[in-house]
């Protein structure tokens, strides 16, 4: 009898391939797949002022390598970091327009990769998966 391989191995194995096809595609884009999930968060946020602190609270990264991605974003010209009005200590995290530009490029590779990882499943186990890798991702969140 074959003995299963670890649920975590088998997550982090996936994750491995994610993001080497995933940073593959992104490649003509001159962004990582770490640095799209922060644009992609400030696309999606519905806060007016979106800080380092809630990227970083959002994506469960740590201040060291969020500090690195937004430095990268800001070099590459896709973000402007701007002192925050309330707190001079935070600095705001805005969009420029070339991130717009490439948002629905950077979303359509997002999707070939979900689409590649769903190969074979129907709507109804998609769903399956979803719910159940939101339980999994529940059970594993710091509190």
């Amino acid at each position: 009898m074959e003995e299963r391989m670890p649920i975590g191995f088998m997550f982090k194995q996936i994750n491995n391939i994610y993001e080497k096809d995933f940073n593959q595609l992104l490649k003509t884009l001159g962004i990582t797949a770490s640095q799209c999930a922060v644009l992609d968060y400030l696309f999606h946020s519905s806060k007016e002022e979106v800080t380092q602190r809630d990227i970083e609270k959002a994506l469960c990264l740590r201040n060291p390598t969020v500090t690195g991605l937004l430095q990268r974003l800001d070099e590459k010209g896709f973000i402007l970091s701007v002192p925050s009005n309330k707190d001079r200590r935070c600095k705001n995290i805005y969009l420029t327009e070339k991130a717009y530009d490439i948002q629905r490029r950077m979303e359509a590779d997002r999707k070939k990769i979900d689409k590649k990882l769903t190969l074979g499943m129907n709507k109804k186990e998609i769903a399956a998966l979803e719910k159940m890798l939101d339980k999994v991702l529940y059970n594993i969140a710091e509190p």
